[in-house]
């Protein structure tokens, strides 16, 4: 008998949120928090599905969503667990918002597609059945991340994505608010608000950031974060995103004063945040001041590595 397990990474979107909606590039990085699928034969007690970590919300539905995007139709042949405990903060079982559904996706479409004997195009089939289980939402960044791994620029409707290293010399920390945000009702929004001034330009300050990505100065990545942190401010006050809530909005400020940057990622309102530093010292005092302020430091870094597939013989 052979088990099948398949793994992705979670993601934090750097920059670009909303901006690659409209086809400015967003900066993603997969982080070392894994969704993880396993297959394995369905024997005597027959097929079942097992949701570890999120409480089994929507588990069927994501399934039969890769299911389709595959043409697999053997699902009553195993027995399958969705694990994403590791998205989900162990005292209180929120969710952390770093892309679990992304990552399950892509693991799902790896694991499948393995059993199924086939090549596949896992970002691409896993793209399709995201937006099948999103209903058409969505940009495509995040399953991009967790497919490929790493830091990465990418740009909807595009095929490939240009990936850099780690900018030396650029510290971060990721900070959890403790309150869970749903992008989906924020893009909701966006969508019946209208399009003021300050969506153009924070395209455009997505579009200068990104450069400063791929340059990798961390000095100028700095510079050019606090320039789209304004326009981000904007952009949330004239179509009422409230992207800045959850305390996000008291950090950005302390942030400035101490010479950092600090920004929510995605689409912000909750979830996580990230300070940029290149002084380690400032960085350290800035999260004890964002614990004390509520805030929860994630231990979480950079993972080089996308979607990763195991078999092991029983």
């Amino acid at each position: 008998m052979t088990i099948v397990t398949a793994s992705a990474p979670g993601k934090v979107v750097l920059s670009g949120e909303y901006a690659v909606l409209d086809g400015a590039p967003a900066i993603s990085m997969a982080i070392n928090r894994r969704a993880v699928v396993t297959l394995a034969p369905a024997g005597e007690r027959g097929a079942a599905v097992t949701s570890v970590g999120l409480g089994g919300r929507n588990e069927t539905t994501l399934l039969d969503c890769v299911a389709r995007a595959l043409k697999f139709t053997d699902a009553d042949k195993y027995s399958i667990t969705l694990n994403t405990s590791e998205f989900v903060d162990d005292a209180s079982g929120v969710k952390l918002g770093i892309g679990s559904s992304a990552a399950l996706t892509v693991a799902l479409v790896m694991a499948l597609a393995s059993v199924m004997g086939e090549e596949t195009d896992v970002g691409a089939v896993a793209a399709i059945a995201h937006r099948d289980f999103q209903n058409g939402a969505g940009s495509g960044v995040d399953i991009a991340t967790s497919a490929a791994g790493g830091l990465l620029e990418f740009l909807k409707g595009k095929p490939g994505i240009s990936k850099f290293a780690w900018p030396k010399g650029l510290k971060f920390a990721l900070l959890w608010s403790g309150v869970a945000a749903s992008t989906r009702d924020r893009v909701d929004r966006l969508a019946v608000n209208g399009t003021m001034p300050s969506r153009a330009r924070l395209s455009e300050e997505a579009t200068k950031w990104a450069r400063a990505w791929a340059a990798g100065d961390a000095d100028k990545l700095i510079e050019d974060c606090r320039n789209y942190i304004t326009a981000l401010v904007s952009f949330s006050v004239d179509h009422d995103l409230g992207i800045f809530e959850a305390g996000h909005d008291d950090l950005a400020k302390d942030a400035l004063a101490d010479g950092l940057a600090y920004k929510p990622c995605g689409a912000g309102g909750g979830d996580v945040g990230i300070v940029l530093a290149t002084d380690s010292a400032r960085l350290s005092a800035f999260v004890t001041r964002a614990k004390t302020a509520g805030f929860k430091q994630l231990d979480i870094e950079l993972d080089s590595n996308g979607v990763q597939l195991a078999r092991e013989s029983d």
